[in-house]
This record gives C-alpha cells, sequence and structure tokens, in this order.
C-alpha cells in the first residue's frame, strides 16, 4: 500500500496535499469493511488511469518506409496537420499520422487522440 501511495502523491509539490492523500489513504484502507476496500481499490484505479494517460503518445506515419514511421514525431514539430509532412515532402502523398499508442488515425487538428484519449506530446 505505501507503494502505491508514493507513486500517487510523487507528482504533487505541496507537503500538506501530500500528508492529507497518504492520511485519506491509510485511513480508507484500515478498515475491515469490503465497501472500505472496494473503494480504496476503484479510487487507486482511477487515479493510476489518469496518470497514465497524463503522460502522452506521440504521432507516427502510417507508411512503414517513412522516417517518421520508425521515429515518430511529436505533436510541436507537426502540428495541426493531420498527414505526414515527410512523405508529402517526398512525393508519397497524403500518408496520415496515427497514435503510437493505439495506432488510431489522427483524421483532425485533435491535440489528443480520439480513441485512447492520451494527450500527444
Amino acid at each position: 500500500m505505501e507503494m502505491e501511495c508514493d507513486l500517487l502523491v510523487s507528482t504533487f509539490r505541496d507537503p500538506i496535499t501530500i500528508a492529507l492523500v497518504k492520511e485519506n489513504i491509510e485511513r480508507i484502507s484500515d478498515g475491515s469493511s469490503p465497501h472500505r476496500t472496494g473503494a480504496l481499490k476503484l479510487g487507486l484505479k482511477k487515479a493510476f488511469e489518469l496518470k497514465k494517460r497524463q503522460r502522452g503518445v506521440l504521432l507516427q506515419c502510417t507508411r512503414n518506409g517513412c522516417a517518421n514511421n520508425t521515429t515518430p514525431a511529436s505533436f510541436s514539430s507537426i502540428g495541426s496537420d493531420t498527414y505526414c509532412p515527410g512523405c508529402r515532402y517526398q512525393g508519397y502523398g497524403s500518408q496520415y499520422m496515427q497514435c503510437t499508442g493505439c495506432s488510431n488515425r489522427r483524421t483532425g487538428s485533435y491535440m489528443s487522440c480520439q480513441s485512447c484519449g492520451k494527450k500527444f506530446m
């Protein structure tokens, strides 16, 4: 339980917030009630899912021979363009960029994947 608590509060900067979260987790997990255990498990699961989602993903070209396929690009280098700039420049036409997390094709100028919800880095 201590390890999960440390991972959960690793991005918090305020010592008071860290202490309050740890105290609440310990209080919830301290009881013998199945309800408390279930609530704690659900809360930790949701918190870890949110932390994973915050990490972000890169964009890669859908064409296998492209440099942006083997070395994914960041959102800041691609911008709002949905197609691979390298393929267009080299004459391969309009090849979509896709999420490295779930391989969903980016069909709009979204800042996060419309399938897995992860933010493009």
